[in-house]
């Protein structure tokens, strides 16, 4: 049994309790929720592709080499179906296994900055299941969460070093800058790097040997992680052909990092949302009472020196996503589970607050879709049971009543998560009705398998449904209506798949499958009569838009 696990204190209960918990997020959310479209969709998608066609050096989506994201995940979803074969739980699974060892490896960096200091071991887990942010996105299949277990690693092996490890803390720098390269491209270095140069600020002269030796190995170590990355960036790019070799080696790293065409949002964007990815602790009062007031230790600055330029670089980078601060998350846990244990006991929440947070969701998911919303968001809403806001009143009641107990912050840890369980139930029958990538799927899964050809509208919708149908062909991406109409006309008895509004579709729809998906409509349907449709869609649409004007 890990040493961090064994009963040594009053706090002995809860040492297996977030294990408990985990599992049931995780089995909730693939249980509750089908894979989410835009992101989780299209990452199936390519791992399908590649793991059908037997093209492992270079991800594909729709016949067409895949630039915006490194290999490492859809290898690891593929090592599972070399396993289990081909199934969604299993790609499902890769990145919220390396949720749970995310929480390990912090376990084991706090034991390395703070030695003996169990009851911070402890309490780690549930301050990570117990903020929402962290608990729902843990169980997407996205890049962000296993990000966070490499730059963890990296830490772990600058610390070491800082301490006299003779070269084995820069050689995992280096294993870590690599694997992050491989899992979402150099955006790694954000996250590992300040730490590193920063070292004079959070370790003493008298640990290191010498400066010019601390960054001539830091150098060392971060530019042989980068060329081992390369290694299969290269080849990747010469496979790939000169658009796929410029894409990656060039073009997503600058248009990220020096104007972003996706996502853009102002510098202060993350800043607001602190109180919310960081809810409930934040709030704590060992937290407001005691930020500022200590001085801090070499620890302290050691995970400052991640947090504060890691937080400045995304916030400088236009293209901003809440997933993106995942990696910088465990570096504040360490901060803010060694404040709720930096007294000989933890204070409670007081009585009244989180409660208060939590009936105004209640008060919000219960009037908001009675709002007379406009567009797909009020759409969406209108699918949400009325009845959702319960959810957060029953914690707000549990919490009231739990919250003077000895076992505070693990109460209200095991509270929250439960809530998003309830969250996971309640809307699994919604989201299926939202998303049925796997009705689309089928049914062009069909049609392929009898010869016919099938183009999509519009084109971004044409990397979707590739894992939940399991097609082996590519599909033909339109990017007007009108091009949709010339392929029909040459394309005779083929058939297409159309995402329109709701003042669309009813023009399309005539012997096809109408299902909802997202705030639309997906429509599949033969070609035969869509050029009179078309005309007929174009003279109503012009006309309603008249009317409404």
């Amino acid at each position: 049994m890990p040493k961090f696990l064994t009963p040594e204190n009053h706090l002995t209960k809860c040492n297996y309790g977030w294990i408990l918990l985990w599992m049931s997020i995780v089995l909730s959310a693939l249980l509750c929720r089908p894979p989410i479209p835009v992101d989780e969709t299209r990452y199936l998608s390519v791992a399908w592709e590649m793991w059908q066609i037997g093209q492992f050096l270079v991800p594909h989506i729709n016949g067409i080499p895949y630039s915006h994201k490194p290999p490492m995940l859809f290898w690891l979803m593929g090592a599972g179906w070399k396993i289990f074969g081909v199934n969604s739980w299993s790609a499902r699974l890769t990145a919220p296994i390396f949720g749970l060892l995310t929480i390990l490896l912090t376990v084991r960096l706090a034991r390395l900055l703070w030695p003996g200091r169990d009851n911070l071991y402890r309490l780690i887990p549930y301050v990570f299941i117990g903020t929402l942010f962290w608990s729902f996105y843990a169980t997407l299949t996205m890049f962000d969460i296993p990000m966070s277990f490499f730059s963890l690693v990296a830490w772990a092996g600058l610390w070491s070093q800082g301490r006299g490890k003779r070269y084995s803390g820069w050689f995992f720098y280096g294993i870590a800058i690599a694997l992050g390269i491989l899992t979402k491209g150099p955006v790694i270095l954000i996250y590992t790097v300040p730490a590193a140069l920063l070292a004079p600020w959070w370790l003493n002269r008298k640990q290191v040997f010498s400066w010019t030796w601390w960054y001539s190995f830091f150098f060392l170590a971060t530019v042989t992680g980068i060329l081992a990355a390369l290694a299969w960036a290269i080849p990747a790019a010469k496979a790939g052909g000169e658009v796929y070799g410029q894409t990656l080696l060039f073009g997503q790293t600058a248009g990220r990092l020096i104007h972003s065409f996706a996502h853009q949002r102002p510098f202060y964007w993350y800043v607001v949302l602190l109180p919310f990815l960081f809810f409930p602790w934040l709030f704590h009062p060992a937290i407001l009472t005691t930020t500022g007031r200590k001085s801090l230790t070499p620890q302290d600055r050691f995970c400052l020196s991640i947090l504060i330029p890691g937080f400045v670089l995304l916030s400088a980078v236009s293209g901003k996503q809440v997933h993106y601060l995942l990696p910088l998350f465990p570096a504040a846990v360490l901060l803010i589970a060694r404040r709720l244990t930096s007294t000989q006991s933890i204070p409670p929440f007081p009585r009244r607050l989180l409660p208060i947070f939590l009936l105004v969701l209640s008060l919000s998911l219960t009037i908001v879709p009675f709002f007379p919303l406009q567009g797909g968001d009020g759409d969406m809403l209108r699918l949400l049971p009325h009845w959702l806001g319960v959810i957060p009143l029953l914690a707000a009641f549990f919490l009231h009543s739990r919250q003077q107990s000895p076992t505070g912050i693990f109460d209200t840890a095991a509270i929250l998560v439960g809530m998003l369980i309830m969250f996971h139930l309640a809307l699994a029958r919604p989201l299926h009705k939202i998303y049925q990538e796997e009705a689309i799927g089928e049914k062009i899964h069909m049609a392929q398998t009898t010869g016919k050809q099938v183009a999509v509208y519009p084109a971004r919708m044409a990397d979707q449904f590739q894992f939940a149908g399991r097609l082996t062909d590519t599909l033909f991406p339109q990017q007007t209506m009108e091009d949709i109409v010339r392929w029909s006309q040459t394309h005779k008895g083929q058939c297409v798949l159309l995402f329109l509004d709701k003042n669309e579709y009813p023009f399309f729809s005539h012997d096809g499958t109408v299902p909802p998906f997202v705030n639309r409509w997906m429509i599949f349907r033969s070609t035969d009569g869509i050029p009179a449709d078309y005309n007929l869609w174009k003279s109503t649409v012009k006309f309603s838009t008249l009317q409404q004007s």
